[in-house]
């Protein structure tokens, strides 16, 4: 993968002037992507990177000079390249690794704020970039990710527009109570996919017909399961039933509705909730029941990693412009480690430890 990655990123045009320039655009963000890979993720570190490897970097990568890029030139090339070009890369490398492109797929929809990039933070001018990434539940990868400012385009529009030109067929697309509506579930059935959303009170009337049918109905299957992880002791009771009841207007292609209840002790509290999903799929209970709690790993194994392990919310490459960017090189990362086998994106930093060089000995073996 680093090295058909590698090539991709040396067709993407340098957008800084030839004269004065010493380090080729194809060399720094190699050296950036690499570094962050090793866990290096500000422009300090990625620096401290590149100098405390310059010998192996200058020899592995063949670069002609005899110095690597310093702290100015790696910020410059963060904060001067389209952001376009880092998507291109992105693309590049799952047309090549995300093999389910006409295959059945979960795709888990969720967008994520960038902290780091608030401004006007206690008036009505707030403003924020949403960075919406679509997870593979079948290979891990990140198979989509766009930005946009939250005062310029809501996250809504942001998955409709994803939606309508992502090229991809039977998937079913899961998504929170926020994209529960009209517009969303019949742009995803006119692109041959299917979904599995969750119905709140943003949605009254369906969810009280979704409630009302479940208490008069008799579910077409069940399954239960008990939920000892992180400190909880849940029951977790799931129920479907025939969608094609539910009769709504909005939602013609509902084939089935699901109830969830959840009773126990998170620690010593005790717990008790009850959600309602639609889908666009007749499925059995303990189906449904994997998919809705897998739909969460989008929150532990892209948001959480982002955060904690690549300091994504703290980080000072801040500002509506820069933060994204360097949140989809962060992807670029986190789909380098999945493609190798690693979920856990901590095991992957260990293993490769010091040895970054031994990336490069992977990407011998994959392509031979």
């Amino acid at each position: 993968m680093l090295n058909s990655l590698i090539a991709k990123i040396k067709e993407v045009k340098d957008f800084r002037k030839t004269q004065g320039r010493r380090h080729e655009l194809w060399v720094v963000l190699t050296i950036i992507i690499l570094a962050l890979l090793t866990g290096n993720v500000s422009y300090k570190e990625i620096t401290a990177f590149s100098k405390a490897e310059e010998k192996k970097l200058i020899k592995l990568l063949s670069i002609p000079a005899k110095k690597l890029p310093s702290y100015s030139t790696i910020r410059r090339v963060i904060i001067g390249i389209n952001i376009r070009d880092i998507q291109s890369l992105l693309e590049s490398m799952l047309q090549q690794y995300y093999r389910e492109k006409d295959k059945e797929d979960w795709i888990a929809i969720d967008g994520k704020s960038l902290k780091n990039t608030v401004s006007n933070y206690k008036n009505k001018s707030q403003n924020m970039v949403t960075m919406v990434s679509w997870f593979s539940q079948k290979t891990k990868l990140i198979i989509k990710a766009e930005s946009q400012e939250s005062k310029k385009v809501s996250e809504n529009a942001i998955v409709l527009s994803m939606i309508k030109k992502c090229g991809l067929c039977n998937k079913v697309f899961t998504l929170d109570a926020l994209h529960c509506s009209k517009k969303t579930t019949k742009t995803i059935i006119e692109s041959k996919n299917d979904y599995l959303i969750t119905v709140k009170g943003n949605q009254v009337k369906l969810h009280n017909r979704l409630k009302n049918l479940a208490e008069i109905q008799k579910p077409l299957s069940e399954y239960q399961f008990r939920d000892q992880s992180h400190g909880r002791n849940i029951n977790r009771k799931i129920s479907v039933f025939n969608g094609e009841e539910v009769g709504h207007v909005n939602y013609p292609h509902i084939k089935s509705f699901i109830k969830v209840e959840r009773t126990g002790f998170r620690g010593n509290k005790e717990y008790s909730q009850t959600l309602y999903y639609i889908s666009s799929k007749k499925l059995s209970a303990e189906i449904f029941a994997e998919k809705i709690q897998e739909h969460w790993l989008i929150e532990n194994q892209v948001h959480w990693v982002k955060d904690v392990i690549f300091n994504e919310d703290k980080s000072r490459i801040r500002g509506v412009e820069v933060a994204p960017k360097f949140s989809l090189l962060v992807t670029v990362a986190l789909n380098i480690y999945r493609n190798w086998g690693f979920v856990s994106i901590k095991k992957g930093q260990s293993w490769l430890g010091k040895n970054w060089e031994k990336m490069f000995l992977i990407d011998h073996f994959d392509s031979s």
